[in-house]
């Protein structure tokens, strides 16, 4: 409206004086409102062309299993029980629309209350209205192939908030507005509606949805929605618009699926080898069969995502394929709870199903009771055998994918590379920057200096001579020429030839974890029809090659694979107790001979001081008085039986020859000769390695026994470690024995052990022995061998054994024994009865002070026990024998 002539003149007029108002009466003041945006839609023009004929209705296929309809069709609801509350519920029309200006409408008539678990629970009310395009996910506001309005007042496409709407509670009428006519200013946008009422401006359609048709979709949960296609409108909007059911034929698009032939509902149940093209399989098939719903685990969580549901280390983080572990917050989604509601509903639902279970549907057991779930004569239940060669097509699949995978890979590094060239070049920049503030102040100090001795010069009447200051600026202004930064473009990847001749592709996350592959693939078997199956179809290779090639493939992983649930056998158990038995007594000899040896040298040293203490006193002694001759004769006979007493030690010390010994035709390991022991010159390292031989000696022939089948040979070097701890409890580490591989250290025992062209442990001996005296020879002969290799300056032959290795062995090793206790450290001297050895800190006769230590008892051949060291587990074993007669005869003892 015009301002009066009257008032714009006194306005005028009055200009100055209000200028100098006081604040208070500024207040009084009009603010201007602010216009609302002109509404651009008009009324829908009168049409003559046909209308569809189709009547608006949510198919089956194009709604989710926690969805359920009223009879008419147009009130829907969700499962509010459990974790499947925590879900949404979603519905996608049957007619969609690719031209015109068309709405439709979703009354909230409730929100259900849901008593939360906890106050962290994402099972709260949800209303989500917009359109999709057909095949897309079924819950509106995850994925670029819809957008809608979110009764929170949010605007959602692509997982993403783009916008504002506004907030509808219930019974509030959410109308959405669709804008495909070229010649509406608003052509291409979406726009909401609360009551009647616009609630915001129109929203652009994202580029993924213009020129495709899109179909009017409703999600929610713990709600009620009644929703309207028309003809007539719940709320009227300010204009006229025509609802979708009343939409003109040529504008629209219907969805339509297949009634089955036989009135039956297909039930697929594919039968696969772990990590052979499973889900893959699973993509391609669903990809040409629309209206299949998949069951299975990964549909739960593909669900779970998209309904918001916030997972431990995200979802694209997974234990496995088949049966992933599920890490949600709230626990009622975590206890299988929306598994079993899933398969509760779905044969209730006249639908046709994939159920994708990896493990499930190869052991027959499993198999019945997936059957069984769908007992309905409605359903026609068909085992889809997808093992062997698969096709062409398939492979070129693959391939695809593989290409996909590396070319991925490499964008990643080539980004990666860029973001640190740019990363290189910020920092160049910077210091170059830094230099040059630093040669700018430089300038700057000397053009003062100049100024100053120009001034100084003509106050005294001199003349400066000038610098040739513009050459100097020139050189200094002059700024390297930046090298124009190339878009590169990622190298593009290409498939090796080994690649190309891969039919699957290797993922890292695999379809079953190490302990169920493990426990459950020698069950796996091939589906027939007496198993319940009303028809068996084979997608890949058929028939009896079929049955041959799941044969060769549990085969291969007996041989690969390893047991995760094995357990040591009591055969195991007692012979591991035995060589601990007879490793107490042997040390116990060769603390007992160490002892001796200690003894003699001490009485030898002893009567060598008197001696030389007498010959001293009667040296000195040059004159005395002349003693009793019985005496003298008494002392000469006594130390002529000392001295016979020490000619008879020397001898009998020097009767045996060690070195000459014939290691392996000797018959008692503890006594060769002069009441030595065979093991007499051994070290630390030699200890280890008469560990190491029996310890996988024994873990060839348990594991044989433990697993009895005959198909596993034996234990693969792959899981060598696996398997040594899981018998032993400690670890086998190569590094620990100065080599790379463990194939290097089976090579380190090859006189007990060794590696088959397979890369499987074997043993050399027989798994039952009267005694142990074999595994003493060969580490002696070894020993020795690898002297003669030193001496002749091979440094490869030196055992290069670390700390961890010694240490773990250190129940084969004697009782050090020190000459004093300097340097000792944690060692202290304890005198032992009958022996007088040196122990280290903590040590007892019989062991360390800890529960599971024992007094070893005297063996039958082994000598006196409870002089030595005992490990965990020694304790109360009694000694064996441990001496006896070995021969070598081909590759046997």
């Amino acid at each position: 409206m015009a301002e009066p002539a009257e008032k714009r003149q006194k306005t005028g007029e009055g200009e100055q004086a209000e200028e100098k108002k006081p604040d208070a009466e500024m207040k009084d003041a009009e603010v201007p409102k602010v216009s609302e945006p002109k509404e651009l839609e008009v009324d829908a023009p009168a049409c003559s062309k046909p209308r569809i004929k189709e009547p608006m209705v949510f198919l089956t296929p194009d709604t989710t299993l926690n969805l359920m309809q009223s009879a008419q069709g147009n009130v829907l609801m969700s499962m509010n029980e459990g974790g499947i509350r925590h879900f949404f519920a979603g519905a996608r029309a049957n007619v969609g629309v690719s031209k015109g200006r068309y709405m439709f409408e979703v009354k909230i008539v409730e929100f259900v209350n849901v008593a939360e678990a906890n106050h962290q629970s994402h099972a709260s009310n949800a209303v989500r209205v917009g359109f999709s395009t057909q095949g897309s996910s079924l819950v509106l506001g995850s994925g670029a192939e819809n957008i809608c309005f979110d009764s929170a007042g949010a605007i959602l496409h692509n997982d993403a908030h783009i916008g504002a709407g506004a907030e509808c509670g219930r019974d509030s009428i959410m109308t959405v507005l669709l804008n495909l006519d070229k010649d509406s200013p608003n052509f291409n946008t979406i726009s909401l509606f609360k009551d009647g009422q616009r609630a915001c401006q129109p929203q652009p359609l994202p580029d993924s949805l213009k020129g495709k048709t899109l179909f009017p979709h409703v999600s929610f949960k713990n709600a009620t929605v009644h929703v309207n296609f028309g003809a007539v409108p719940l709320a009227p909007l300010p204009f006229t618009c025509r609802m979708v059911q009343d939409a003109t034929k040529v504008d629209t698009s219907a969805t339509k699926y297949d009634a089955p032939a036989d009135g039956k509902h297909e039930v697929v149940y594919p039968v696969s080898l772990p990590d052979e093209g499973t889900f893959d399989w699973l993509d391609t098939f669903l990809e040409k069969n629309k209206s299949y719903t998949e069951l299975s685990d990964r549909a739960i969580l593909n669900w779970a995502s998209q309904s918001g549901l916030w997972r431990q280390k995200g979802h694209s983080v997974k234990s496995c394929n088949d049966r992933p572990d599920k890490n949600f917050q709230a626990p009622e989604l975590n206890d299988d709870s929306v598994r079993k509601a899933v398969y509760s509903i779905a044969p209730l639902q006249a639908r046709n199903y994939i159920v994708m279970e990896v493990k499930g549907n190869l052991m027959e057991d499993e198999r019945k009771l997936l059957l069984d779930r769908f007992r309905s004569p409605a359903f026609k239940k068909i085992a889809c055998v997808v093992v062997g060669e698969p096709t062409v097509e398939f492979k070129k699949h693959s391939q695809k994918l593989i290409l996909q995978q590396k070319q991925e890979a490499s964008d990643k590094q080539f980004n990666a590379k860029k973001l640190e060239e740019k990363r290189k070049k910020i920092i160049e920049q910077k210091q170059k920057e830094m230099e040059k503030l630093k040669k700018k102040a430089e300038k700057e100090k000397k053009q003062k200096e100049r100024e100053a001795k120009k001034k100084a010069a003509e106050e005294k009447g001199e003349k400066l001579e000038e610098e040739d200051e513009e050459k100097e600026d020139e050189e200094e202004e002059k700024e390297e020429a930046e090298e124009e930064e190339k878009e590169e473009e990622p190298p593009k990847a290409e498939l090796t030839a080994e690649e190309k001749k891969m039919s699957f592709v290797k993922r890292d996350t695999k379809d079953l974890t190490p302990v169920v592959m493990s426990a459950s693939f020698t069950k796996f078997t091939l589906p027939t029809k007496d198993e319940g199956f009303d028809d068996i179809k084979y997608e890949w290779t058929k028939g009896a090659k079929c049955d041959e090639y799941v044969k060769k493939w549990i085969l291969e992983r007996k041989l690969s694979m390893r047991i995760e649930d094995l357990q040591p056998s009591s055969w195991f158990n007692q012979q591991w107790a035995k060589w601990q038995t007879a490793v107490k007594a042997w040390q116990s000899k060769l603390n007992e001979y160490k002892s001796a040896l200690a003894k003699k040298a001490a009485a030898k040293a002893a009567k060598e001081a008197k001696k030389a203490a007498e010959a001293k006193k009667a040296a000195e002694k040059k004159e005395g008085d002349e003693k009793d001759e019985e005496k003298k004769d008494e002392e000469k006979k006594e130390e002529n039986k000392e001295a016979m007493q020490v000619e008879e030690e020397e001898k009998e010390e020097e009767s045996i020859d060690f070195e000459a010994l014939d290691v392996f035709g000797v018959d008692d390991i503890l006594n060769v000769g002069a009441e030595t022991p065979l093991f007499k010159e051994y070290q630390m390292e030699d200890w280890a390695m008469l560990s190491l031989r029996f310890e996988l000696h024994i873990l060839a022939h348990a594991f044989r026994k433990d697993v009895n089948d005959p198909e596993r040979m034996g234990i693969h070097l792959d899981h060598l470690a696996f398997y040594y701890n899981r018998y032993f409890k400690k670890t086998l580490s190569p590094k620990d024995y100065g080599v790379e591989s463990f194939k290097e250290i089976v090579d380190l025992v090859n006189d007990s052990v060794y590696v088959t062209p397979k890369s499987v442990l074997e043993s050399q001996l027989d798994g039952e022995m009267e005694t142990f005296a074999v595994f003493p020879k060969l580490t002696e002969e070894a020993r020795r061998y690898r002297g003669l290799r030193l001496a002749l300056g091979e440094e490869s032959a030196q055992l290069k054994l670390s700390g961890a290795a010694l240490q773990g062995n250190r129940q084969n090793a004697p009782q050090k024994q020190w000459g004093n206790n300097q340097g000792g450290g944690n060692w202290q001297q304890k005198q032992q009865q009958g022996g007088g050895n040196w122990q280290p800190v903590g040590y007892q006769q019989g062991g360390y002070k800890q529960q599971g230590y024992g007094k070893s008892q005297q063996g039958k051949d082994g000598g006196k026990g409870g002089q030595s060291y005992q490990p965990y587990g020694w304790g109360g074993n009694k000694g064996g024998k441990s001496s006896g007669r070995g021969g070598w005869s081909g590759n046997k003892w």
